[in-house]
């Protein structure tokens, strides 16, 4: 399925979404490796950064639930969000654990939209102490609800073996692993 916004591109875009917003995060340095990673093993998109740190989220207050907004939002900032996350065509949700479960900023900025994901392929990539396993079985329910389709192999980069003295250190096989990955969103488009 080809979404309006890759209609006028010959090139489809995939977010690799980095979900985190504190000080030394590492859902930048994971999101720039697999957006980089991807890019070079030519796959036939074009697979970007999507920085939540660089977005202007807040508090969204509306008493009509994202569902039913169609993708009309009367918030600027949501307004600009939705623009954001509709231009994609594909997603990658770069995510860390945070006790047990998904990243609160990142949840709530997905919460904040429903069309903009509806219809889209999403896979994920996570580190912790068991590589966001928690996480990203909450993510998996998420998505589902979201109508989104959920493709390809979870890429889990275990904490101890992936950040040696806190420094990400990807190997051959998690760079392996990400490729498959990006196979399979681009196969899901």
């Amino acid at each position: 399925m080809t979404s309006s916004s890759s209609a006028a591109r010959s090139v489809p875009r995939i977010a690799v979404f980095a979900g985190t917003v504190r000080e030394g995060r590492n859902s930048i340095k994971v999101a720039t490796w697999a957006a980089e990673t991807l890019n070079a093993a030519g796959l036939g998109a074009e697979f970007e950064v999507l920085d939540l740190a660089e977005q202007n989220l807040g508090k969204f207050t509306s008493a009509t639930p994202p569902r039913m907004h169609e993708g009309e939002y009367e918030e600027p900032e949501l307004d600009a969000w939705s623009k954001t996350v509709g231009s994609y065509d594909g997603f990658i949700f770069a995510t860390g654990e945070y006790n047990g479960s998904v990243p609160g900023v990142m949840k709530n900025a997905v919460d904040a939209l429903f069309a903009e994901w509806t219809g889209k392929p999403v896979g994920f990539i996570g580190w912790g102490s068991t590589g966001a396993s928690s996480a990203i079985g909450h993510w998996h329910t998420v998505v589902t609800f979201l109508g989104m389709k959920l493709v390809g192999e979870d890429v889990k980069l275990p904490f101890a073996e992936v950040f040696p003295d806190f420094t990400f250190t990807p190997g051959e096989a998690q760079r392996t692993a990400l490729v498959e990955l990006g196979k399979a969103v681009v196969a899901a488009l």
